[in-house]
């Protein structure tokens, strides 16, 4: 699926156990209701994992969207987990220390092996 809106692109992927939103352009008070609405419709008790790897900036709107939907995520039973933020906008997290609220990874392999173990899709012992 691919949303598109104030230079912003979502593409939605079902991944069965998660759901990947990639998202490419610059989050900011233009775009933030683009990004709203798509996690508004999508998160719920099954992680989303949020690849920002084409998000070179993201100010304080952008910001506010992401809390907004952690806090959502979390009371639906779910969760919000971010995948590979430019330098830029990992800077943001660190700044703000929201990277402390947040579960940041480096990279979506990252991430999603993250998510693969929380739900316990991922075992080693198989005996």
């Amino acid at each position: 699926m691919l949303d598109e809106g104030a230079e912003l692109v979502l593409r939605t992927t079902d991944a069965g156990p998660y759901l990947l939103v990639r998202v490419v352009g610059d989050l900011d008070l233009e775009s933030a209701p683009v990004l709203t609405a798509n996690l508004k419709a999508r998160l719920g008790p099954r992680p989303v994992v949020l690849d920002l790897s084409g998000v070179e900036f993201m100010d304080s709107s952008g910001l506010g969207v992401l809390v907004g939907a952690h806090k959502e995520a979390v009371a639906r039973g779910g969760a919000l987990v971010l995948a590979a933020p430019s330098p830029r906008v990992h800077k943001i997290f660190k700044v703000t220390k929201l990277h402390k609220v947040f579960a940041v990874h480096e990279t979506l392999d990252q991430a999603v092996e993250a998510v693969a173990t929380a739900a316990g899709t991922v075992t080693d012992d198989q005996g």
